[in-house]
């Protein structure tokens, strides 16, 4: 739970960087870590029979990198000035 705890302060953390510097590059990092998380947790090997706690965990990894994809096309994507925002 202190993993989970973390990276969502990261996340978090990142969007709030983006809203107050306007730097886009935060949030583009906070999508970043939700696409590479999302992708651990999907294709991770799981036990035949899950207990209930491994689903709703599982479930809240899911909400948390989920977080970051919506910083990062929010806050990273969609408010840069030009397209591809890299300039």
């Amino acid at each position: 739970m202190r993993a989970l705890l973390f990276t969502y302060a990261v996340i978090l953390l990142l969007g709030v960087a983006t809203l107050l510097s306007g730097i886009h590059y935060f949030a583009n990092i906070a999508g970043f870590i939700g696409a590479i998380g999302l992708m651990y947790v999907f294709f991770k090997d799981r036990p035949d029979e899950e207990t209930e706690a491994q689903l709703k965990m599982r479930k809240y990894w899911y909400i948390v990198f989920g977080f970051g994809l919506f910083f990062s096309l929010v806050l990273g994507s969609l408010w840069n000035n030009k397209m591809g925002g890299m300039v």
